[in-house]
Parts: C-alpha cells; sequence; structure tokens
C-alpha cells in the first residue's frame, strides 16, 4: 500500500501519462489482482495513457494494448499480448515460458562459488 500512496496525487493533476515501475513486487495474488484491475479501469477511465513496467508477465499481457520486450539493454520485441505470445525469437520464448536456459543468459553478480568453496575448505 506505500508503494500506491502517490497514485491519488497523480491523478489529482489529471495526467495524460502514469508511470507504473514494478507495482506488482511483493503483492500477493489477491492484491496484484485488484491492482491489475485498477490499472485498467484508470485507463479507461481517465483516457490516460499507463506505462507499467513489470516482469509479472501474465499481469502485464492481461492489460497491455502493446507491450515491449527487452533484452541485453535492447529492445527485442514489442506488439499485442496476441503478437507477443506468438512471437518464436528464443529470446522472447524464454522470457514469457521462464526458462532458465537460453539465449538471454542469468547474470548473478557473484564470484566464483567453486574458488570459495575450495578455499573455505583449505
Amino acid at each position: 500500500a506505500l508503494r500506491w500512496n502517490g497514485a491519488p496525487r497523480a491523478i489529482a493533476l489529471e495526467p495524460d501519462l502514469i508511470m507504473f515501475d514494478e507495482p506488482f513486487v511483493g503483492q500477493d495474488p489477491i492484491t496484484m489482482g485488484v491492482l491489475v484491475k485498477l490499472i485498467s479501469e484508470l485507463n479507461s477511465a481517465l483516457g490516460v495513457t499507463c506505462v507499467v513496467v513489470s516482469h509479472d508477465v501474465p499481469e502485464v499481457l492481461s492489460i497491455a494494448d502493446h507491450a515491449w520486450i527487452m533484452a541485453d539493454k535492447k529492445i527485442v520485441a514489442h506488439g499485442s499480448a496476441q503478437a507477443l505470445q506468438e512471437n518464436t525469437d528464443p529470446r522472447v520464448r524464454q522470457f514469457l515460458d521462464g526458462i532458465a536456459d537460453g539465449p538471454v543468459p542469468f547474470r548473478y553478480p557473484a564470484g566464483d562459488y567453486h574458488l570459495d568453496l575450495l578455499e573455505t575448505g583449505s
């Protein structure tokens, strides 16, 4: 709820655009559903453009008219939810399907754990 405390103030200013940065992070499924509905209703009722930055793919695709997928600091795909679901680019499939191994490597900012284990054991 704390992350949403600025929403009424933003709406009162009658903006043309409202940005939501990771609005679903840390939310339980019910609250997430409420937030998805709220964003969708704000968009419809106020005629305002809503930009949602999120890793919660199903929620975003359920309300987006248009979505973009980024990899390696570049836009690799964009389009309607249906167009993205039909996209065969391996990077898009990896992201949408949550595949661990693929063309987009998982980069964990840590040292070499094998070395750490060997040094600890000596």
